[in-house]
């Protein structure tokens, strides 16, 4: 099961999770979860250009691998694919 939800990140570093999305979910102490962040807004100019600075650091082999799933992931946008 899945649920898309806006949160925030608390002061003690974890994500809030609406009641509603628990109780929907069947969610419990414990729980194994998969979670994808998205921060909502533009990104500011200093963590664009932190983020190529990152890359600059690659190998050859490993932005090679980056730019082929930059690539596939192009295809599907920002769509969600349910199975």
């Amino acid at each position: 099961m899945q649920e898309e939800y806006a949160g925030r990140l608390l002061e003690d570093g974890h994500l809030s999770i609406p009641k509603e999305v628990i109780d929907k979910l069947k969610i419990n102490r414990g729980s194994r979860l998969r979670v994808r962040v998205e921060v909502e807004g533009e990104p500011k100019k200093e963590k664009i250009l932190g983020y190529a600075g990152l890359l600059s650091d690659l190998t050859g082999e490993e932005e090679k691998r980056f730019s082929e799933a930059i690539k596939r992931t192009s295809l599907f946008g920002r769509r969600k694919v349910e199975i």
